[in-house]
């Protein structure tokens, strides 16, 4: 399971999202404003690791540290094709951002998928969800985005926004198991002149639990 939210494009949900909650920011050749951090002990949720039993593994669903950085990258430039897996710098940019969440799922030492979002509540917009290949359709981007959702319900957050193209059979059937509606079809959203989906999903005010 990959799913890549706004790259580059005329349409960007992101764009929307903190227009709305009334801040500015730069933007780097149309790409999404995006921010990453730990929740600093504010979800007790996030306090210990989730662990989930994927293959017979043990696999944490984690915070990003800095030191996750080159795995990230790896993995993103694994599931995306050229053009559309983040550069280095573009990750980190994200990754620098005060405010955003990136979620990671480790199998021991090895991070096997991440998630990052960013939020203004009650907006919040997903940039990409990554999952190893080895590891898709065991769980493991169900328990990634579920984790991240129930974070942010717990901060305000009521809908959340993500885009994915509509060529992406396997993740719009993914998005649309997990709650989330299509919206609008945004023209020429990635590079090559490829179409995306903008979907949305309503969170419910009480997040489950994650004990």
């Amino acid at each position: 399971m990959e799913t890549r939210s706004s790259r580059e494009g005329n349409y960007s949900s992101h764009r929307r999202l903190l227009k709305k909650s009334g801040q500015n920011g730069p933007w780097m050749v149309a790409w999404k404003h995006s921010r990453v951090f730990g929740i600093s002990g504010e979800n007790p949720s996030t306090e210990a690791l989730a662990v989930h039993r994927i293959g017979g593994v043990a696999v944490a669903i984690r915070q990003y540290e800095p030191h996750d950085f080159a795995a990230l990258h790896k993995l993103d430039q694994a599931c995306f094709p050229p053009g559309i897996a983040y550069s280095k710098t573009m990750l980190r940019y994200f990754l620098s951002q005060p405010g955003a969440e990136c979620l990671v799922a480790a199998d021991g030492t090895k991070i096997v998928g991440f998630i990052l979002s960013e939020e203004n509540p009650p907006l919040a917009h997903i940039v990409t969800l990554d999952v190893a290949e080895s590891y898709r359709r065991h769980g493991v981007g169900t328990e990634l985005l579920q984790e991240n959702e129930a974070h942010l319900a717990f901060r305000g957050v009521r809908t959340v926004l993500l885009e994915t193209a509509t060529s992406n059979d396997a993740g719009i059937a993914f998005w649309e198991r997990h709650g989330y509606r299509r919206e609008a079809v945004l023209k020429n959203y990635y590079p090559g002149r490829l179409d995306a989906l903008e979907m949305r999903k309503k969170l419910s005010a009480t997040p489950r639990s994650t004990s």
